[in-house]
């Protein structure tokens, strides 16, 4: 099943993932967008006129994904201005969304790259993921 956003379009089936998990993504203008979903909610719960609206206005929100990058980052050694490229979208049921900037060239950090969360058009956090622990334990 794809899932349409307005005035985006349509986002395919992602096939390998985790059980109680949904996901969809599409590529366009050069960003990755998913939209997950983790049970017990379903795509009922998606918002996709609010998705719609984000993704319409990408271009403001990525430069202000870009200012929070900026100040979480600029004191670390070897930041400069194209330290992160690579943005992905990841839409969940609300209001909350992320960027995640995929690359991040500032010494130290992980192959995660750097988050940025927004609640609605606002940031409300950045993680530069470098204390996430991929071993298993």
């Amino acid at each position: 099943m794809t899932i349409t956003i307005p005035g985006f379009g349509e986002l395919t089936p992602v096939d390998h993932v985790p059980e109680g998990v949904a996901c969809w993504n599409a590529t366009a203008a050069g960003a990755s967008v998913s939209v997950l979903v983790e049970e017990p909610a379903t795509t009922d719960d998606l918002d996709l006129p609010f998705i719609g609206s984000v993704l319409r206005d990408r271009d403001r929100l990525l430069a202000t994904a870009h200012q929070a990058v900026a100040g979480h980052l600029r004191d670390r050694p070897g930041y400069g201005p194209d330290a992160v490229s690579g943005p992905e979208f990841t839409f969940h049921p609300g209001r909350d969304w992320l960027v995640r900037f995929a690359e991040c060239r500032v010494p130290g950090f992980t192959e995660l790259g750097v988050v940025v969360v927004f609640h609605g058009a606002d940031v409300v956090g950045v993680d530069d993921l470098a204390d996430v622990d991929l071993t298993d334990e």
